[in-house]
């Protein structure tokens, strides 16, 4: 069987609604956002993406460092999730480095790729 033609799987292009107030605020946030990086960045995907891994590595951090915190409250392991997850925002540290060698933003390009980050 095909997988591209496969009725029962979700479509790829589907996005799901966001549910509760806090979801809807932080959706908006995101899509207005993202119109100042489209046009911005419209034309160097390279450069985008710089923007795109600053952004992807925060989550890892924080939830590495909840489920740090949330080990020391309870006084038990992890069973090895915290050095997965921050496994996982090295990872993206890592793409961050490799497209910033790549695409090379310029003094202005990098001040906003700061703004966008967690430094901010």
């Amino acid at each position: 069987m095909d997988i591209l033609t496969d009725q029962s799987s979700p479509s790829l292009d589907r996005h799901n609604t966001p549910e509760g107030f806090s979801n809807r605020v932080a959706f908006g946030i995101v899509k207005f956002m993202r119109i100042f990086a489209d046009a911005f960045f419209s034309k160097s995907y390279g450069h985008r993406d710089v923007v795109l891994d600053v952004v992807a590595a925060v989550p890892g951090i924080v939830g590495g460092l909840l489920q740090h915190l949330k080990s020391l409250r309870h006084i038990r392991e992890d069973q090895g999730w915290i050095r997965e997850i921050v496994d996982e925002a090295t990872n993206e540290r890592v793409h961050l480095m490799t497209f910033i060698h790549i695409a090379k933003p310029s003094l202005l390009e990098r001040g906003i790729i700061w703004s966008a980050g967690p430094s901010s």
